[in-house]
C-alpha cells in the first residue's frame, strides 16, 4: 500500500527488553562433554525523547497579507511525545515578540484550510510526523523592503529531556536556550523571514492525495499572485519523484494557449497548453541549487524527468493549478521507503525582465509499502447481469423456492500470490463499501435463504482450500480473476416484492494486518414472484428525513461496534445529511481515547439525497470539514481511526471515560463519538456514537528456560520472569512439578517470589507459605509496584495487570543418592483457563560441575568501547540492573563460571553472543582467578569464546564483553 506522511526508522522502542544469557561447555576426567547455561540478565531500553524540525524560510509577502510557512515535524525518539508549539514575532525565541497563529496542516497542502485548527500543543507516536503551519501577518502599513522576521519554536515535553533538531536550511541562531543560561536546552526554534513587497508575490502549494488500490500518487500543484503586481513568464515545473513513473497530467486549470501559456514539450520545445492535458508528455528540468525536487537526496540536479509549464501573465489575485498523477511499483522500492517531492514556481515577479528568486513549495512525503488488494465486481454480462459493470449482480425475477445464481469475478490486485476468501452478508447491503448507491428499498432476503459458493458454470461447489472455515479461490497469481456464482436457495413459502439485497465481500486470507483487504459488492434480487443535518453508519430514509434522528446518540448503545487489534485501525462509514433549507458546510469533528487518532477521508457527495454519489472528483481526499452542502445533499466519507500502539491505552477492557460516555457501559468498549456542525456558527450540529472493542490478546510469556548440572545432595538456583505481555489482566495459577518426582526431587524443589520490594534474594520467601495478600512485581521501566496474590486454594494464585513482571526464583535440590546422569525437568507454570505460559529447568546430576552467572552494567559514557576500553570494576554488576539504558549507551555483560564439583572441569568454554537491539563493540580476556590466565576472545563478532582450558576444584574464571544499544 501507499501511505503518506511516514517517517523514518526511529531507535529501540522504550521499555525494550535487552536480553542475554550465556552457556559454557566442558568435560569431566572421562571424557563426558556437559553444558549449562546461565542466568538470564535483563537491562531495560529507556525513553529517549527527541525530534526534528525543518525548514527555515524565506518568502514575499504584500502588505496586509497573510504569508504561511510549512513545516514538518518529526518524532524521531522512541517513546511518546507531547510537544509544545508556540509561534511569535522575531527571530529571538528567547525574547518572543507578538504571538502567531501555528496550524495543523492535516491535508499536507501547505494551507491552513476550513476544519483545520489553531494548535498549541500536538502529541506523536515513534516515527511519526506532522505537517505544521506558522500564519505571519503583513500590517497593511509596512513598506517595501521590510524584512519581518517570525519565529516557530517546539519544545519536547517528555521527561523535560527532550531534544528537538532543527534540521534542512537552517538560518537562525540555532539551539534554544530557554533560560539564556549559555546553555541550549534540547528545544529549538525555526527563523522565518517575509519580505515586504509591493511586486508580485508568487505562493506555491502542493498535496499529494494516495490511492493505494492502484498504487498512485495524485498531486496537485496550486501558484498563486498574492501580491499587489502582475508576474511575467512564471515557470511552474516538478520533477517525477525517485521510484515513480508519469501516469498522465489529469488537470490544468488557469492555463490557456489563448493567454500565450505554454507547456515544454519532450523536445524541449515551449508548445501552446493543449485543451486534452493528457496529451502532455515528459520534459527535461533543472532543478534549483539548494534544492532537492525529486527526494532522492541531491540538490540541484540537472536534466531531470519532469513537467514544465509557463504562464505569460500572472494578474494580482490568480490561481492556477496543475493536476498530475504518477505511479509506484511497490516491489521495486523497499517497504518504509520515504519519497519527498516539492515543485517550483519562478518568474519575474519585479518586473525587471530577468526571473527573481525560485520559490518551493511544500514537501509532500509518502511511504511504499507491501500491498494486497482484492476485487470483487459484476461481470456486466447481460446473460447473467443487468448489462453494465456497477458492482451490482442483478436478477429481475425468481420463482418461490427456485435456486437463483449470481455472477462474480474475484480479482488479486495485490503484488503476490493470495488466497481470498468468501463471506456473503444477508444485509439489505449494510456492509458494502462501494461508490454505487444501494437500490432503493433494499431489504434483506427472506428468512430460510441458503447461499453457497460454486465455480463459474454452477456445477462445482467451492471449498476451504486453506483451513479457516470459509470457502475461497485457492491460490490466485497476482493479476488474476476468478468467475464464481454465488447460489441464493429460496424458501418456498414467500412471495413479495423487493429488491433483496446482499452483500458480497471478498478478503485477503494472507493480509496480516488487523483490517485485511477486502472489497464487496451487491447481489440483488428485483422481486420473488408472488432532517437538520444527520449523522449516520449508513443511508437510509432516515437520514434525509428531517423528523428522524437517524442512528440518534445514546450514551450505552454505540451505533457500530468495530473490533481492532492494539495498534490496528477501524473504519466507520460515515453519511452527512444536510436536513437545512440552504447550503452549509460543516466541520467533521472526534472525541476519542488518549492516544487514538482519526483520519477523515472524502467518498463522494449525493447532492439530491438519493443515495447516489453524484460526485467523487475528490475521493480519498484527507478532509477536516465538507464541502458547502446544498439542502437535502448527503455527504459520504469514512472514519479511519488509529488505535493506540500503546498497550495501557488499548486494554481489552476500558474502564475509563471517554466523552462523558463510559467504557463499562457499553461492555468495555472504547467509545468513538463523531461530532458534524456548521463552519459558519456551530449550531447546527449532530453527534452519533461508535465504539471499537479491541481484541483481547492473551500472552503469558515464562522465561527463560535454564539448563545446568548439580551434585548428588546439591542444589542449583534458576530465575525467571513471569510476564503479562498481552492487554488483559491475568489471574495466574503458579504451579512446579518435577519429572524425577518419583525418586524423591518434588519434595526438594522450592520456588520464591519477592515478598519485601528490594528485590534481594534475601528478602524471598517460599511461595507456597505466602498468605493471601500482596508480593512485588516490576513494571517494564523497573518501577516496583505490589501485586494481589491468593494463597487460598491449591496452588498460589497471583494477577498480573497488562506489562506487569514478577521475578521468581527456583532452586532445585538433588537428592543425596541421585546417581551421575539423572536428568530431572522441572516445569513452572503461569496458567488461567484462557492463557498458559510455562519454562523448563533441567538439572543433570554429575560429579564435577561448573555454574555460570550472568550480570550487567550500564556505561552511560561508553568506555568499553573504542580502541582501548576501560572496563567496569566487578563490584559494579547487577544480574538485572535497576536503571535504564538509552540508545547509543552500552552495556557491559559479564559472565563467571565456578567448578563447584569436586573434580576439575577440561577443556572448558564459554560461548556468548550480542543480542537483538544491540551491535558488538569489545570483549574482555578472560581471566582464570587461581593463576591469573588471560584468555582472549577467539570467537567473530556476534560471537565471542573464551576457551579457558582446565578449571581446577574451587576455581573460577570471569570474563567481559562490551555493546552499543542501537
Amino acid at each position: 500500500m501507499l501511505v503518506a506522511q511516514a517517517s523514518a526508522m526511529a531507535a529501540t522502542p522504550a521499555g525494550t527488553d535487552i536480553r542475554n544469557r550465556a552457556t559454557i561447555t566442558y568435560e569431566d576426567v572421562n571424557g563426558n562433554q556437559y553444558s549449562a547455561q546461565s542466568n538470564e540478565s535483563i537491562v531495560t531500553v529507556a525513553e529517549v525523547y527527541s525530534a526534528t524540525i525543518e525548514n527555515d524560510s524565506n518568502l514575499n509577502g504584500a502588505p496586509g497579507q497573510t504569508v504561511y510557512f510549512s513545516h514538518t515535524l518529526v518524532n524521531t525518539g522512541n517513546a511518546i511525545d507531547t510537544f509544545n508549539l508556540s509561534g511569535f514575532a522575531g527571530s529571538d525565541a528567547a525574547t518572543p515578540g507578538a504571538a502567531y497563529s501555528v496550524y495543523l496542516d492535516q491535508n499536507g497542502n501547505g494551507l491552513p484550510d476550513a476544519g483545520e485548527s489553531i494548535v498549541t500543543q500536538v502529541t506523536l507516536n515513534p516515527n511519526q510526523q506532522v505537517q505544521l503551519i506558522l500564519a505571519v501577518p503583513v500590517p497593511a502599513a509596512a513598506t517595501l523592503g521590510t524584512q519581518i522576521d517570525s519565529t516557530i519554536l517546539v519544545q519536547s515535553v517528555g521527561g523535560g529531556a527532550g531534544v528537538v533538531l532543527d534540521i534542512g536550511t537552517n538560518s537562525d541562531a540555532g539551539t534554544y536556550d530557554s533560560d539564556s543560561d549559555g546553555t541550549p536546552d534540547g528545544n529549538d526554534s525555526l527563523n522565518n523571514v517575509v519580505t515586504v513587497t509591493t511586486d508580485a508575490v508568487l505562493v506555491a502549494t502542493k498535496t499529494a492525495v494516495v490511492n493505494a488500490a492502484t498504487n498512485t500518487v495524485r498531486y496537485t500543484l496550486q501558484v498563486a499572485n498574492t501580491g499587489g503586481n502582475t508576474a511575467e513568464n512564471v515557470n511552474i515545473f516538478d520533477t517525477i519523484p525517485t521510484n515513480s513513473s508519469f501516469v498522465e497530467v489529469n488537470a490544468i486549470n488557469g492555463l490557456l494557449a489563448s493567454n500565450g501559456d505554454t507547456f515544454r514539450d519532450a523536445a524541449g520545445v515551449d508548445t501552446a497548453i493543449p485543451s486534452d492535458p493528457t496529451t502532455i508528455v515528459l520534459t527535461e528540468v533543472d532543478e534549483p541549487a539548494g534544492i532537492d525536487m525529486n527526494g532522492n537526496g541531491i540538490s540541484g540536479e540537472t536534466a531531470v524527468d519532469g513537467i514544465f509549464f509557463n504562464n505569460a501573465s500572472m494578474a494580482p489575485g490568480t490561481t492556477v493549478s496543475i493536476t498530475f498523477t504518477v505511479s509506484f511499483d511497490p516491489t521495486a522500492v523497499s517497504a518504509g521507503s520515504q519519497i519527498r517531492n516539492v515543485f517550483v514556481a519562478q518568474g519575474d515577479t519585479d518586473g525587471g525582465g530577468t526571473p527573481n528568486d525560485p520559490v518551493p513549495s511544500n514537501s509532500t512525503t509518502t511511504t511504499v509499502g507491501q500491498i494486497y488488494t482484492v476485487d470483487v465486481s459484476d461481470t456486466g454480462d447481460a446473460a447473467d447481469d443487468d448489462g453494465s459493470v456497477n458492482d451490482i449482480a442483478r436478477q429481475d425475477t425468481a420463482g418461490a423456492g427456485s435456486t437463483v445464481g449470481f455472477a462474480n469475478v474475484i480479482t488479486n490486485n495485490g503484488n503476490g500470490t493470495d488466497i481470498i476468501d468468501f463471506e456473503l452478508l444477508n444485509d439489505a447491503g449494510a456492509a458494502y463499501a462501494g461508490a454505487t448507491a444501494l437500490p432503493a428499498g433494499a431489504q434483506v432476503f427472506p428468512a430460510g435463504t441458503q447461499f453457497s459458493f460454486w465455480n463459474e458454470a454452477g456445477t462445482v461447489q467451492l471449498t476451504d482450500t486453506n483451513g479457516n472455515g470459509r470457502a475461497d479461490t485457492g491460490e490466485l497469481a497476482p493479476g488474476a480473476s476468478l468467475r464464481i456464482q454465488v447460489k441464493a436457495q429460496l424458501p418456498a413459502g414467500f412471495s413479495g416484492t423487493g429488491p433483496f439485497v446482499a452483500t458480497m465481500r471478498a478478503t485477503s486470507a494472507n493480509d496480516p494486518s488487523a483490517t485485511p483487504a477486502s472489497n464487496t459488492k451487491l447481489e440483488v434480487l428485483g422481486q420473488i414472484s408472488a432532517p437538520t443535518v444527520d449523522l449516520a453508519n449508513s443511508y437510509s430514509v432516515d437520514l434525509v428525513d428531517a423528523g428522524v434522528d437517524a442512528d440518534a446518540f445514546s450514551a450505552t448503545t454505540p451505533i457500530t461496534t468495530e473490533t481492532a487489534q492494539v495498534g490496528g485501525t477501524a473504519t466507520f462509514p460515515l453519511f452527512l445529511a444536510n436536513n437545512s433549507g440552504n447550503s452549509q458546510s460543516f466541520f467533521l469533528q472526534s472525541t476519542l481515547p488518549a492516544g487514538w487518532s482519526v483520519t477523515f477521508r472524502e467518498l463522494g457527495i449525493d447532492s439530491n439525497g438519493d443515495g447516489v454519489i453524484n460526485n467523487a472528483a475528490n475521493a480519498g481526499n484527507t478532509v477536516s470539514s465538507s464541502p458547502a452542502l446544498p439542502g437535502g445533499a448527503v455527504y459520504h466519507y469514512e472514519a479511519v481511526v488509529q488505535v493506540s500502539a500503546v498497550v495501557s491505552q488499548s486494554l481489552a477492557e476500558f474502564t475509563g471515560a471517554v466523552g462523558g460516555v463510559n467504557g463499562d457501559d457499553i461492555g468495555g468498549a472504547y467509545p468513538i463519538i463523531f461530532t458534524v456542525a456548521s463552519t459558519s456558527d456551530g449550531a447546527v450540529t449532530d453527534t452519533k456514537l461508535d465504539a471499537v472493542d479491541v481484541t483481547a490478546n492473551r500472552n503469558i510469556d515464562v522465561t527463560p528456560d535454564g539448563a545446568n548440572q548439580i551434585q548428588p545432595g546439591g542444589n542449583v538456583t534458576y530465575s525467571h520472569i513471569i510476564a503479562n505481555i498481552g492487554n488483559s489482566t491475568e489471574a495466574l495459577e503458579i504451579t512446579g512439578q518435577n519429572s524425577l518426582a518419583a525418586d524423591g526431587w518434588s519434595n526438594n524443589t522450592q520456588l520464591f517470589v519477592d515478598t519485601t520490594g528490594n528485590g534481594e534474594p534475601d528478602a524471598w520467601v517460599q511461595i507456597n507459605n505466602l498468605v493471601t495478600g500482596t508480593v512485588f512485581a516490576r513494571s517494564p521501566s523497573g518501577t516496583i509496584m505490589q501485586i494481589e496474590v491468593d494463597n487460598s486454594g491449591a496452588n498460589p494464585v497471583i494477577t498480573l495487570e497488562p506489562a506487569q513482571r514478577l521475578d521468581v526464583r527456583v532452586i532445585v535440590y538433588a537428592p543425596a543418592a541421585a546417581p551421575a546422569g539423572n536428568i530431572d525437568q522441572f516445569t513452572l507454570t503461569a496458567s488461567n483457563a484462557n492463557v498458559t505460559g510455562t519454562a523448563i529447568d533441567s538439572s543433570e546430576v554429575i560429579v564435577g560441575q561448573l555454574r555460570l552467572q550472568k550480570s550487567a552494567f550500564v556505561d552511560t559514557s561508553c568506555a568499553c568501547a573504542g580502541g582501548s576500553p576501560t572496563w567496569p570494576a566487578d563490584n559494579l554488576f547487577e544480574a538485572n540492573p535497576s536503571g535504564t539504558v538509552l540508545p547509543e549507551q552500552c552495556i557491559v555483560w559479564r559472565l563467571t563460571t565456578v567448578n563447584e564439583g569436586s573434580a576439575a572441569a577440561q577443556n572448558v568454554v564459554i560461548s556468548d553472543a550480542t543480542t537483538a537491539f544491540t551491535t558488538f563493540q569489545n570483549a574482555r580476556d578472560a581471566i582464570r582467578l587461581s593463576d591469573g590466565n588471560a584468555v582472549p576472545n577467539s570467537g567473530t563478532a556476534p560471537e565471542v569464546n573464551w576457551n579457558v582450558g582446565n578449571l581446577p576444584s574451587g576455581d573460577q574464571a570471569t570474563a567481559q564483553f562490551c555493546v552499543v544499544v542501537n
